[in-house]
């Protein structure tokens, strides 16, 4: 069990409880609302709870101006707290046995709680992710979008003459542009706007054709907890304790991943779970402030299951598969001698933890091996006895491989 702080959260009402942080994403998170008044479960089974982090455009009007066929609750931050602090908020106002965190921008499918909701009724403790299925959508066309974003929209439109005029008129005005409306949600007309991403490529052909949608073998489903559409039960959620409430961008969801794996949590996804990301202009700031709440995140746990994830920011970075199957073959080492290879194990975590801590730098990544004069012999004595064993040499290759960087 996760030794975390508990907390008591709501009384159970109602069966899901759907929680949004906004900031600033109108009319996207419209869209969303539009997209839950057409779900094909009982309406009042579920609560849509919006957090709106201190937005300065017109996210307040939507409780003034419009009514939805399913329980609203509307919580007003007076200045921006951030996402994890806003998703905290929601989930002490949260009554649902099942709670699902969704980003303000996405459009959901008809059957969306009906699989969530399947899934937990079989699992009382299941993670259940639909990042890795999850489109690109053009719903709103903004000024500050970048060249590749545009390309992508132009591409998307080609045999829609419709979305070709609208898209005249944007490049002549610059303006913001909506391209769809409730009725477009309602019928599906807005899926021929939708594509899919690299993302969800990747995910496809790293994650899901190694793992299958139910994730076997796979030792770092943590990093799947994308609050963008993720759903757990309320009584994992108390037992870990909330967001941790990290400033800026990033790694706030995967640290709480990480915690309700600890706490013994199976993670799933599911074919049928697809939603679709409302594209949007994205900060250039994003990128750094991960970084840094990676190291924050890192420095919590310091365990070699955690760090590993580590790879994936090296210059020739490892993907998931290969960070899973190495993560595989130095848990069978330490398995088989967990007593032995004392300093190989000791420094393959310090050169994880070094990474971290040069990418929250944006540094070069040098010197990852740092070992006194006393034990060089013997770490080098410590590997080639790994290499006769013949059964680490994934393990053996990649700590080489670090060593000369």
């Amino acid at each position: 069990m996760f030794n975390g702080n508990p907390i008591k959260i709501g009384k159970r009402k109602v069966d899901i409880s759907i929680i949004i942080p906004t900031f600033n994403k109108f009319p996207q998170n419209l869209f969303t609302l539009f997209s839950l008044e057409k779900q094909n479960f009982k309406m009042s089974k579920f609560e849509v709870i919006v957090v709106d982090d201190g937005s300065t455009d017109t996210t307040d009007n939507i409780p003034k101006q419009y009514q939805f066929p399913f329980e609203f609750k509307y919580i007003k931050c007076k200045k921006n707290i951030g996402r994890a602090a806003a998703r905290n908020l929601g989930i002490r106002q949260a009554n649902g046995k099942v709670l699902i965190f969704l980003d303000a921008e996405i459009i959901v499918e008809p059957d969306f709680l009906d699989i969530h909701y399947t899934h937990h009724q079989k699992n009382s403790n299941l993670v259940v992710s639909g990042i890795m299925t999850m489109n690109a959508l053009y719903s709103v066309l903004f000024p500050d979008f970048s060249i590749e974003q545009l390309n992508q929209f132009e591409t998307q439109i080609k045999h829609f003459p419709e979305y070709q005029a609208k898209y005249e008129v944007f490049k002549k005005q610059q303006k913001r542009t909506l391209l769809i409306d409730r009725n477009d949600i309602h019928s599906g007309k807005y899926k021929n706007l939708a594509s899919t991403t690299l993302y969800e490529e990747f995910y496809r052909r790293v994650i899901l054709s190694n793992y299958g949608f139910d994730l076997q073998g796979y030792r770092i489903p943590w990093q799947l907890f994308g609050t963008g559409h993720v759903s757990v039960s309320k009584r994992a959620i108390e037992q870990v304790g909330l967001f941790k409430e990290y400033s800026g961008y990033g790694w706030d969801d995967c640290e709480m991943g990480y915690r309700l794996y600890k706490n013994g949590a199976t993670f799933t996804s599911d074919e049928n779970l697809i939603s679709y990301h409302q594209e949007h202009p994205v900060s250039a700031v994003n990128h750094h402030q991960s970084k840094q709440n990676y190291y924050l995140f890192q420095e919590t746990y310091k365990e070699i299951d955690q760090m590993i994830i580590s790879l994936t920011f090296l210059p020739v970075p490892k993907n998931l598969h290969e960070v899973n199957q190495l993560l595989t073959n130095y848990q069978m080492l330490c398995n088989e001698f967990p007593d032995q290879f004392s300093i190989t194990k000791r420094v393959f975590s310090e050169m994880l933890r070094k990474i971290g801590w040069i990418a929250k730098k944006n540094s070069l990544f040098t010197n990852l091996c740092t070992v006194s004069d006393s034990e060089k012999k013997e770490l080098e004595l410590e590997i080639q006895m790994l290499k006769k064993l013949k059964r680490f040499s994934l393990f053996i290759q990649c700590f080489e491989e670090l060593q000369q960087l």
